[in-house]
């Protein structure tokens, strides 16, 4: 490795980090690592400098400021945090939805810059496999609401946040090829690797028996198992594995007389009635088609003025590693609907209020909040354990039966998170800040 530039670094620095005494060492930056000449040079109690030349060829941008860190074990100089935000595409429309992923990694873009190191988003059209290099994007303001995306190459990452937000375009194969690539660069890390499967979610976390009271009842999609479940329980749900934001949930009742009567929730809802569950396979077939669904114990919910609700929470790593709550709220659905999902016209609620309208009592609502929280964590923590892969965020569901007792509804692997609030925008915040933070933390560089 030829040598480039000079690295100087004042004595109280190298004794901080316990670099060893040598005129030589490698200088890393991301995937990218340059070998160097190791000055140590009287200077303010700990400083260092890299020399125009070293700087060029890590591609770091001058304008930045970075931390260091020693990593013992490879004899590496380690500059940064570099992290990647890898979306599927950058949109760039002048009027956008602030709810929408355009708004979302603007926030991202932005919020990043109050940190020490770099980041920024990219593509996987934009990587350049043979330098181990990107155009990189930062969003930059021109005036108020107003701003453009500027690129520049960049070290491929320390850490990359994954934030592909379809399915569909997770299955591309070229998306596929591209995430296995970047696994395999010897120092990145990578966090929120995919979507949830709810089957095999299901699976894990029914292995886990201090779960089994949370988790409903739930089969793959069968004519036998809707047959045996709508004997045992008045209302089912049956679920696209891979479904998201509520829609092709099916919702099936059976009433006194055994007739049966099912709503399709899509962009709409769509009613029908069945005799049997033959006909109602039939009947909801260019629903279902071959897509694999599961079948689920419908969770008799307690109401808040009337109207079913549920409570979406955010679960994080923070900049320690551990998880934590960062935003909890309530999701309660629109007249005439048992789905509370946002994108079907759910409303948003504190939980503050609706426990307070429910269980009236100061200590009754610490018991619960407490409960949901450890509910939340042994969640998290199962998952991990059998999963491939590193989580930084799972967007949970829970619903709150009758009685008080909560339980699972879903778990989401890449939560969306919005940038408008009607409450506080501390909390908005902190929901973009996390896992950058995490990132940080993964990267090594610790707080």
């Amino acid at each position: 490795m030829n040598l480039i530039g000079k690295l100087f670094i004042s004595p109280h620095l190298r004794d901080s980090l316990e670099i060893p005494i040598q005129s030589e060492i490698n200088v890393r930056v991301g995937s990218l690592i340059v070998r160097t000449r190791l000055i140590i040079r009287e200077g303010n109690k700990k400083s260092y400098m890299l020399s125009p030349e070293l700087n060029k060829a890590l591609l770091l941008k001058t304008r930045k400021k970075y931390k260091i860190r020693y990593d013992h074990q490879n004899n590496i100089v380690h500059i940064g945090p570099t992290i990647g935000i890898l979306a599927i595409s950058l949109p760039n429309k002048n009027e956008f939805d602030p709810k929408g992923v355009q708004a979302e990694l603007i926030y991202l873009s932005n919020i990043a810059k109050n940190y020490l190191g770099q980041v920024y988003i990219f593509t996987p059209n934009s990587i350049d496999w043979s330098s181990k290099t990107t155009k990189g994007y930062v969003y930059k303001y021109i005036r108020p609401h107003y701003g453009v995306w500027t690129s520049a190459r960049y070290p491929l990452p320390d850490v990359v946040y994954d934030r592909i937000t379809t399915r569909r375009s997770e299955s591309k194969t070229s998306i596929q090829k591209t995430k296995d690539n970047l696994m395999s660069l010897p120092y990145l890390k990578y966090f929120n690797p995919s979507f949830l499967d709810k089957w095999k979610v299901h699976q894990v976390l029914d292995s886990n028996p201090q779960l089994n009271d949370y988790l409903p009842e739930t089969y793959s999609f069968s004519k036998e198992n809707i047959e045996s479940m709508i004997q045992k329980y008045s209302t089912l749900y049956l679920k696209p594995i891979h479904g998201s934001l509520g829609k092709g949930i099916i919702k099936l009742t059976k009433d006194k007389s055994g007739k049966l009567h099912y709503i399709i929730h899509r962009t709409g809802r769509i009613r029908g009635k069945a005799d049997n569950i033959e006909e109602f396979i039939k009947k909801t077939k260019k629903s279902h088609g071959n897509r694999p669904y599961i079948v689920q114990q419908g969770i008799n919910l307690a109401k808040y003025k009337g109207a079913p609700f549920d409570i979406r929470i955010i679960f994080q790593k923070n900049s320690k590693g551990n998880w934590q709550i960062s935003k909890k709220f309530a999701r309660v659905a629109p007249r005439g609907s048992s789905i509370s999902n946002l994108s079907s016209g759910g409303k948003v609620q504190t939980t503050k209020k609706t426990f307070r309208y429910l269980f009236n009592k100061k200590d009754t609502i610490e018991a619960r909040n407490k409960e949901i929280k450890n509910m939340c964590l042994k969640i998290a923590k199962t998952i991990e354990n059998s999963y491939d892969g590193t989580f930084g965020e799972l967007g949970l569901d829970i619903g709150i039966d009758i009685k008080g007792h909560p339980w699972l509804i879903e778990v989401n692997s890449k939560p969306r998170k919005t940038t408008e609030t009607v409450f506080s925008k501390i909390i908005v915040k902190n929901t973009f800040k996390r896992p950058i933070e995490f990132s940080i933390y993964l990267a090594g560089f610790c707080k």
